[in-house]
């Protein structure tokens, strides 16, 4: 039976577009805000022992292999291939006890990862995967093109602390090709295109990193003597992301240090949209990540973040992209998600380690000698952090273009030799991802 519209009803007045917004708006943040409380029932925690829970936990580590998409059969690796050619020579550079090698190794079907191995002398007194944040490549990371400073070159000075570390690249924020040529650009970063691919398909740009992680991961634990050895993952902002994300999902990780990416999560719609994972905060924040890390090592390091206000501009030709800032969180808010991660693990016998280390208040540089020490001695690395010492000597027989800094000679086309090469790396990797 229908009833007839009463003009004297009391309707809505205004933009009922709006005021639908508003309320949805409102939903939302008071579902996220009582997501903390809900989770639990998510988890069974056993800390009866370290097994029982690792066991226990095991069904919320498949759960979060699921929703950041890592469910690909990883590619066997022999070895890792050396990216060489007769004009360029294996070890593009050297430093204080060990060698720069350019590498690439297999990670998936028609996915490859590359970057830089750092080769201790001697038998290698742990293995590190190192990080950079998304718009630091690894040549930076490690001394050979500028942008770092020498102390943040966490990179070097673990091999130079006697560490084999492998840094790969990471798809960047920048906006190049970020469309189709033939129908329409977009300014969405690089990291955000990947995305919206890949969320079609039950797959992230969270994910397919991470597998570039685990298949480093895989090479590690098939050398010589590496039942001796601990494996660790060392990650800047986005690198941090995705070393808390790679430790929370495999136990072969033995210590995770996180840098500049750790605290609450309640305002991830702040966020870029490439760090959206669907479902996350029903289950996951970061104390709940870094229980799945437990009983494993976890270094939580605040420092500056990134200071990112949106995607590249819209301009001419290019628009689309979603809003999302980075911005450095207060120390408290820091300390705080620290503070709930041990709650998590509350009982569990021994005490997992959870370190909390303040660079300059949160607002230093990340790598900082104490955040380093305390890696080091999570992965048993006797050796214990390095002095600073010089920077890396390219090969004196090396024409590898990234190893020539900004002032060099520039290409035909205008840009120097070191940028091109790193776009060219970028789009290798951008094309295998889309």
């Amino acid at each position: 039976m229908t009833h007839p519209i009463d003009p004297a009803d009391d309707f809505p007045e205004g933009d009922l577009a709006a005021q639908m917004v508003a309320g949805i708006d409102r939903f939302l943040m008071r579902e996220t805000e009582a997501s903390i409380a809900r989770r639990a029932r998510h988890w069974q925690r056993d800390v009866s022992s370290p097994e029982a829970y690792t066991r226990t936990v095991e069904p919320n580590r498949q759960r979060l292999r699921r929703i950041i998409g890592v469910v690909d059969p990883r590619e066997e690796i022999a070895d890792l291939e050396l990216i060489a050619s007769v004009r360029q020579p294996a070890v593009i550079a050297s430093g204080d006890g060990h060698q720069v090698l350019a590498v690439r190794w297999p990670v998936l079907k028609g996915v490859d990862a590359e970057g830089l191995l750092l080769l201790p002398e001697g038998n290698p007194a742990a293995d590190v995967v190192a990080l950079p944040d998304s718009d630091i490549s690894p040549e930076q990371l490690v001394g050979l093109a500028p942008g770092v400073t020498p102390e943040g070159q966490y990179a070097r000075r673990l091999a130079e602390s006697g560490c084999r570390v492998l840094v790969p690249t990471l798809i960047d924020r920048g906006d190049t090709w970020s469309g189709a040529p033939e129908v329409r650009m977009t300014n969405q970063p690089h990291r955000e295109f990947v995305y919206r691919g890949a969320f079609e398909m039950g797959r992230h740009v969270i994910g397919y990193e991470v597998q570039k992680v685990l298949a480093a991961v895989d090479w590690f634990a098939r050398q010589p003597g590496a039942e001796a050895r601990k494996i660790g993952v060392i990650g800047y902002s986005e690198g941090g992301l995705l070393a808390l994300y790679s430790a929370a999902v495999d136990v072969r990780i033995d210590a995770a240090l996180v840098s500049g990416y750790f605290q609450s999560r309640q305002e991830l719609w702040r966020e870029p949209i490439y760090r959206s994972v669907w479902g996350l905060l029903e289950e996951f924040g970061d104390a709940e990540l870094a229980s799945l890390v437990a009983p494993g090592a976890l270094i939580s390091e605040a420092c500056r973040h990134p200071e990112i206000a949106g995607p590249p501009p819209v301009r001419e030709g290019r628009s689309g992209a979603a809003p999302g800032r980075l911005t450095t969180p207060p120390l408290a808010e820091v300390i705080a998600e620290v503070t709930r991660a041990r709650e998590l693990t509350a009982g569990l016998t021994p005490a997992p380690p959870l370190h909390l280390v303040s660079s300059d208040h949160g607002h230093g540089q990340p790598g900082s000698d104490a955040a380093l020490s305390l890696l080091l001695m999570e992965l048993n690395a006797t050796t214990g952090l390095a002095a600073q010492s010089s920077a890396l000597q390219p090969s004196a027989d090396s024409s590898h273009p990234s190893l020539r800094t900004d002032s060099g000679q520039p290409t035909a086309g205008g840009l120097p030799a070191s940028h091109v090469s790193r776009l060219a790396t970028m789009k290798r990797q951008f094309d295998q991802l889309v």
